[in-house]
């Protein structure tokens, strides 16, 4: 695979991603983010799981070893991830679910700093308080008021719990493709994750899979089809192809996408606040993911002018 379509394909991921939480609002109207969940990561995952026998074999079953880290990934990336991000949207706009979904890479490396004791460079602490500041901006509307007296919107919170949930789902599956494949991997804990869900909505009484209406029913098959299978293939494939903190870069494309869906099919308002928060947020992210290359621009500066100063004495 050349960069270019590496670059492509990265690139029709991340707007697909963008788009899909407007995908999610119109089901949601439909189906119970229990609902959704579970019938979601139930198919995509025997999908996962069949395409990884057909390629491993016997090798794709999970070792002892292996099944904390696939619990783990199922209980926090499938189970609170996906129902508290579907909730999340019946409470919230696309605009500030897509923004706080943005900052992943930010908070993955504040838990980093806490779980697994790395340390950061301060070039990334400053673009994890730059994002911040972007995602506060946002979900406040720029008002001292709200931040004052912490009166968020409950989809704004249950937004930025889902993405604290998905860190866990991170670090156990770095854990877990170092036993198993990232195909099985994710088919594990996919299919174990719709289980959690599907056993919670049983209890709950909130799984209640109702026939779908057509917009209802192309919302399912675009999450299933393109901002499951296709998207995380293609991210994952890509990745290897071109490195991650270049792939990284392209995720600034889903909060684009998804203030633009936002703002066109549900009439979510984009004013000064919400393109401050977005440039913030943007801003942040890149310089938590790519660092150093930032690093190695202002080392190159700061060396030319020793070298000028040194020349002129």
């Amino acid at each position: 695979m050349t960069n270019l379509k590496a670059y492509v394909l990265l690139a029709m991921a991340s707007a697909i991603w963008g788009f899909q939480p407007s995908c999610v609002k119109w089901l949601v109207k439909v189906w119970t983010p229990v609902t959704i969940a579970s019938v979601r990561y139930l198919i995509l995952g025997c999908i996962l799981l069949g395409w990884a026998f057909h390629k491993e074999g016997r090798k794709m079953f999970p070792t002892w070893e292996s099944w904390p880290f696939l619990l783990c990934m199922g209980l926090c990336g499938i189970a609170l991830n996906n129902v508290l991000q579907f909730t999340a949207l019946k409470y919230t706009t696309v605009t500030v679910c897509t923004m706080i979904s943005a900052t992943t890479p930010c908070i993955t490396a504040v838990a980093s700093v806490l779980i697994l004791k790395e340390r950061l460079r301060p070039l990334v602490w400053l673009g994890i308080a730059i994002s911040f500041l972007g995602v506060l901006t946002i979900v406040s509307k720029g008002s001292w008021a709200v931040l004052r007296a912490i009166d968020f919107n409950i989809g704004d919170i249950l937004s930025f719990s889902s993405q604290v949930a998905w860190t866990g789902y991170t670090m156990a599956g770095m854990k877990a493709m170092k036993i198993m494949s990232p195909i099985a991997v994710t088919g594990w804990a996919g299919l174990l994750g719709a289980g959690m869900v599907y056993l919670y909505g049983i209890t709950t009484h909130s799984f209640n899979p109702v026939p779908l209406s057509t917009l209802p029913m192309l919302s399912f098959l675009y999450i299933l089809l393109l901002g499951g299978i296709f998207s995380m293939l293609a991210w994952n494939a890509c990745s290897k192809v071109v490195g991650p903190s270049i792939a990284t870069i392209f995720l600034n494309i889903m909060p684009m996408v998804g203030m633009l869906s936002g703002y066109v099919l549900f009439g979510d308002e984009i004013g000064t606040v919400q393109l401050f928060g977005a440039a913030a947020i943007i801003v942040g992210v890149s310089l938590v993911t790519n660092y150093h290359y930032v690093e190695a621009y202002l080392n190159k500066r700061i060396h030319r002018v020793k070298e000028r100063r040194r020349i002129q004495s």
